[in-house]
């Protein structure tokens, strides 16, 4: 895309969809530049295009599914727009610092890209005026999503949310408690937090996801450079994830595939978690391609994506040859599944980071 030199190519610019529920002209918004008449456009469409599909694919839809609706208080800002905040006092930090960050078509010192939004979650500032604290919603996104860094603030629990090609994992804070919540090298900042959000979910109605369900976020630092680095390691299935008994047994299963050609093909008639998974018709059976599908018309399958309703995680599995079943399997919140699912498909780079090496 070249850079934007009318009316007409910054309208098309504005409708680019970054992902199910996100449109590039909300992260155009400058509240600076609208009271000095400033144009708020990148001096690099695409490279602003792509970095902020990751920042709403892999951060802000699994979060909005969660937690419902997210405003978006600031997103993109140009050099010459957040220059003129930082000259005057604006809440905006130097240029230099907000490469890959507020400026999402200029890499960092590193060479490295990104895109931050300030958001604001109603269920958030619901949570903080009945007394809760803003550090639920924090840690709740530490244990669950692949953001580089987080920053509070003190009016209406807005915070910027970072997606970075190599993240920080560093939540810091300008509301109370402030500074560092956590980093590397802290205490604190490995293992689930489950007790710290629990309130914030009973407030919502939420499930609380086990520590033995989530992913492990510690132990990619910033010296992880890797996109597969972003992601978990696939931790060992849980029994309990394949033969849960009790309030969900009788909630259907969603099964769906992902092919060479077909993003996201929809199977049905699975009764149970471990069918769909190893039995005959399942994951296993698809890719020993004894499946009744037409292989040539779908493509060859790179995928299945296997979550029974009313539960808070499901299981992604590919083909292993390391394995004596044919398969690995890796579990992932069923908030990202419900994002993909929304966009009818998932983007088989994002998928891969399970599958570490």
């Amino acid at each position: 895309m070249a850079a934007i030199s009318s009316y007409a190519h910054l309208e098309a610019f504005g409708r680019e969809r970054l992902s199910p529920n996100f449109f590039m002209r909300e992260f155009l918004h400058s509240e600076i530049a609208a009271w000095h008449g400033m144009r708020n456009v990148p001096d690099h469409p695409e490279v602003a295009l792509d970095v902020g599909r990751k920042l709403c694919t892999e951060l802000l839809e699994p979060l909005q599914a969660s937690f419902g609706k997210i405003h978006v208080r600031s997103g993109y800002r140009s050099p010459a727009v957040n220059g003129l905040g930082n000259e005057n006092g604006l809440n905006c930090a130097s240029n230099e610092k907000n490469y890959a960050g507020h400026i999402w078509d200029y890499p960092d010192a590193d060479g490295m890209h990104g895109a931050t939004a300030c958001i604001v979650i109603p269920a958030l500032v619901d949570w903080i005026e009945s007394g809760g604290s803003w550090t639920a919603m924090a840690w709740w996104i530490h244990d669950h999503l692949p953001y580089s860094s987080l920053c509070f603030f003190a009016k209406l629990g807005a915070f910027n949310i970072s997606w970075h090609e190599k993240p920080l994992r560093q939540i810091d804070s300008f509301a109370k408690p402030k500074g560092y919540l956590t980093r590397p090298g802290m205490s604190n900042h490995g293992g689930t937090h489950e007790a710290e959000y629990e309130g914030l979910l009973a407030s919502l109605r939420l499930p609380v996801v086990s520590s033995s369900h989530l992913p492990v976020f510690e132990k990619h630092t910033a010296a992880a450079a890797s996109p597969a680095a972003r992601m978990p390691p696939a931790p060992p299935v849980a029994d309990a994830v394949l033969h849960s008994k009790g309030e969900h047994t009788d909630n259907p299963v969603n099964y769906r595939a992902v092919h060479i050609k077909s993003a996201w093909r929809i199977a049905r008639g699975h009764k149970s978690i471990e069918n769909a998974v190893y039995g005959k018709d399942g994951a296993a059976g698809l890719f020993a391609g004894k499946v009744r599908i037409d292989y040539e018309r779908h493509g060859a399958p790179l995928y299945v994506v296997v979550w029974q309703s009313g539960r808070s995680t499901g299981l992604l599995v590919t083909s292993s040859s390391e394995s004596s079943t044919g398969i690995a399997v890796a579990e992932l919140p069923v908030a990202a599944i419900e994002a993909f699912e929304n966009q009818g498909g998932a983007p088989t780079e994002v998928l891969a980071r399970y599958f570490p090496g």
